[in-house]
């Protein structure tokens, strides 16, 4: 039972959060701590405008941060570490999503650390599948690597283990994951240049798919080094908590 993470949860979420936003490429329209002009509706002001949103104390948004999200998906009774990362799921992307992450990750009987580190991987997997990820893409990927790194802390924190050495081990890893994948898109892109400067020209078809093909792998190999330096920065600052 985890009911003691609660608060923690909420105030790192809200640091994710921040204030008022009403970007015309968010769905939600007008958000304050988080909390869509929608949600605003339901769970405080039925005719609540913008201006309403904007104007909207922090102390109302962490009561519907409270029975909207942590209540309704059972936090309280989360492992630490996978509590937070459920909930921040929830308040980024819908609770719903948090669902079909239980009942394709709970079956498989993870430690608290393995399930933070899966279901973030399976959090920025669907954020990538969104035609806003181009716009909020840079955040996202930031903040569910920090969700990770948070997430682990916490886990080995309650699992009385050396924090700081785990930590550690993990910024590590994900640097040289980094590494190799910034390498694969180097190694991508020279052998390609190898390939097409000794192609004849009239194969320029060929050439212009062999290009494309390289792009795009190449580009996967640059998404993951990002990601993977997004982690290693993350579980880094992780230690100065």
């Amino acid at each position: 039972m985890t009911a003691s993470n609660r608060e923690a949860a909420i105030s790192k979420t809200l640091q994710y959060e921040g204030g008022y936003t009403n970007d015309p490429r968010d769905p939600g329209g007008a958000t304050n701590w988080g909390i869509t002009i929608a949600d605003a509706r339901h769970y405080w002001k039925p005719d609540a405008t913008s201006a309403d949103v904007k104007a909207m104390p922090k102390e109302v948004a962490i009561d519907i941060y409270r029975q909207k999200y942590w209540a309704k998906i059972d936090c309280d009774n989360r492992p630490t570490g996978p509590d937070f990362v459920d909930f921040d799921y929830s308040v980024n992307s819908g609770t719903g999503h948090v669902t079909k992450l239980r009942a394709k990750l709970d079956p498989l009987c993870l430690t608290p650390v393995d399930y933070v580190k899966r279901a973030c991987a399976e959090r920025l997997a669907f954020l990538r599948s969104l035609k806003t990820f181009a716009y909020f893409g840079k955040g996202w990927s930031k903040r569910v690597a920090d969700v990770e790194a948070t997430g682990v802390r916490m886990a080995t924190a309650h699992a009385g283990q050396p924090v700081d050495q785990h930590l550690q081990k993990e910024a590590d890893a994900a640097a040289k994951k980094a590494a190799a994948h910034a390498g694969g898109a180097i190694g991508t892109v020279v052998a390609t240049g190898t390939v097409v400067a000794a192609a004849p020209s009239h194969h320029w078809l060929g050439l212009a798919l062999l290009g494309l093909g390289a792009f795009l792998i190449a580009a996967e190999f640059l998404h993951r080094a990002l990601h993977h330096n997004n982690r290693a920065t993350a579980y880094t600052e992780a230690l100065n908590v």
